[in-house]
């Protein structure tokens, strides 16, 4: 069943596009830019409260699978 977001797909668009721009200004190799990508991701993560990291981190490891399988 697919996800409903409460973000527009334009909002998530320009997001998207302005990091992977930041990402093609620098020259970003593919392991660069996931390490910079994953390195963001355990900032966020470490944002969230701890008691509820594991849950969210789940979550988010699901949805990345399935959008990589596609």
């Amino acid at each position: 069943m697919p996800q409903v977001s409460k973000y527009s797909n334009s909002q998530i668009e320009k997001a998207l596009n302005d990091v992977l721009d930041v990402l093609q200004s620098q020259d970003a190799t593919i392991d660069f830019s996931l390490m910079i990508l994953g390195n963001a991701t355990s900032h966020i993560l470490q944002q969230i409260p701890e008691e509820k990291r594991a849950a969210v981190l789940d979550s988010f490891t699901k949805a990345l699978k399935q959008s990589a399988q596609q």
